[in-house]
């Protein structure tokens, strides 16, 4: 399976366990478990919630990514990546 990206949070969507369902039940593979269930987001929330609830897992990126971020640091990235996505991308 092609390893998608949630188009809310970044997360990779590695497996089908990990992909949101629509309102029939059936898998959505634009977002993940965490952002989308029943064919609905599962939070109400801005761009910039989104980039404070991703740094809470910063620590686990660093770690999978060899890199070694603070939040300060991160921040500004999140805000340009999560731009470009889906959700977020309003253009």
């Amino acid at each position: 399976m092609e390893e998608k990206i949630c188009q809310s949070c970044g997360m990779n969507m590695r497996s089908a366990e990990d992909f949101g369902t629509n309102a029939d039940g059936t898998g959505n593979e634009e977002y993940c478990l965490y952002c989308y269930q029943n064919g609905a987001f599962t939070r109400d929330v801005t761009m910039e919630e989104m980039v404070e609830t991703n740094l809470e897992y910063l620590d686990h990126w660093n770690k999978e990514t060899g890199n070694n971020f603070t939040p300060d640091e991160a921040r500004p990235i999140l805000r340009e990546f999560l731009s470009t996505l889906k959700r977020w991308n309003k253009e």
